[in-house]
């Protein structure tokens, strides 16, 4: 409770309480007087009062105070309500900063704590331990990404597999809340990173999910927009495969790897390189993304591939990139033109 919020409530309850018993106690005689039974006729058995009496200073007294309490409670009610929506925001800022703090201790992995350590040192670290889900580990400290930690052990192959955690950082330049949401609670099948909701197995209750969106959301990457797109490749040829290269890059290869390689490893031919090193090092990390590279992406016919990049595949973890997707799905916060679309395709089939 803020200083004036405690000013407020003094001046408004506390004081005319006070007010009101010292009243009391000097009509009642002081504190711990004792005021002698009078014997008599109760007040409900007696005669009415005339109404000389009743119309006479009683009533006046009365009449008085009652504008007075009106009076007060007329300036009471708008003095106290009159700043309520700047109370409402401040609390909504507060609420906000302390979910984005919560956030950010539940993406970082917990502090190791001594097991002799005393109990000032556990209190200091508490939050930490308590919220700490260890997000960090695989997709970095600041939401940049990284590898999968531990490593990735392919369920086919039985091969250790190095495997990239996305950037989070700027998430938001290809996700909505809503798949981000989805993705953290349920996981991406097939991948290392498992379903957190605790509705699916996982450990983060659904204010916890949220307050790591909110984390999410104040990083700068994700206020801001993607790495541009040259004014040459604006509305470039539908062949134009430098101009479908740079917006593959800008856009994609987040997801598919910088050159279409998805989950296979550069310079080979699909499989594994391990450099003869032990199937702890992998040369090449693996990508969420399919496989774009040496004709993988042929398996679609030309107009499934054009409809694949212009309505994407919700939660499948495919955006939509088209300015107008089919009806049900969400236009991207950054979308593409038809013409990069279609160079976009160009490139990637001429991989």
């Amino acid at each position: 409770m803020s200083t004036s919020e405690i000013l407020t409530l003094g001046l408004v309850v506390i004081v005319p309480a006070l007010l009101l018993w010292a009243i009391f106690v000097v009509r009642t005689g002081g504190i711990g007087s004792r005021r002698r039974p009078r014997l008599g006729i109760p007040h409900a058995l007696r005669p009415g009062q005339s109404d000389e009496v009743l119309e006479g200073p009683r009533l006046e007294r009365l009449q008085v105070w009652f504008f007075v309490s009106s009076l007060v409670a007329a300036l009471f009610i708008p003095l106290y309500w009159l700043p309520e929506q700047q109370r409402q925001e401040a609390f909504q800022h507060r609420f906000d900063e302390e979910a984005v703090h919560r956030g950010s201790l539940i993406f970082a992995a917990p502090p190791p704590l001594d097991e002799d350590a005393s109990a000032a040192e556990f209190k200091e670290e508490e939050a930490r331990i308590s919220l700490g889900q260890a997000c960090a580990n695989c997709h970095g400290g600041n939401g940049a990404g990284g590898l999968a930690n531990p490593a990735y052990k392919d369920p086919i192959s039985g091969e250790t597999v190095a495997y990239t955690a996305p950037p989070l950082n700027n998430v938001f330049q290809r996700w909505d809340e809503e798949v981000i949401k989805f993705t953290i609670e349920r996981g991406r099948p097939g991948t290392p990173m498992p379903a957190w909701g605790v509705e699916y197995g996982g450990s983060m209750t659904e204010q916890m999910i949220t307050d790591v969106i909110a984390w999410l959301k104040s990083l700068p990457g994700n206020q801001e927009p993607p790495p541009a797109i040259s004014d040459g490749c604006q509305e470039p040829a539908e062949d134009d495969l430098a101009c479908g290269k740079e917006i593959f890059e800008a856009r994609c290869a987040v997801c598919h790897g910088p050159e279409g390689q998805g989950k296979e490893a550069a310079g080979t031919d699909g499989t594994l390189d391990f450099n003869n090193s032990g199937p702890d090092e992998v040369s090449d990390p693996w990508f969420q993304g399919m496989a774009l590279w040496k004709g993988d992406v042929r398996h679609l016919d030309e107009a499934q591939h054009v409809w694949t990049v212009r309505n994407g595949r919700r939660f499948a973890f495919m955006p939509a990139w088209a300015e107008a997707p089919a009806q049900g799905i969400p236009p991207p916060p950054y979308p593409l033109t038809d013409e990069q679309i279609m160079a976009v395709i160009a490139y990637e089939r001429s991989l």
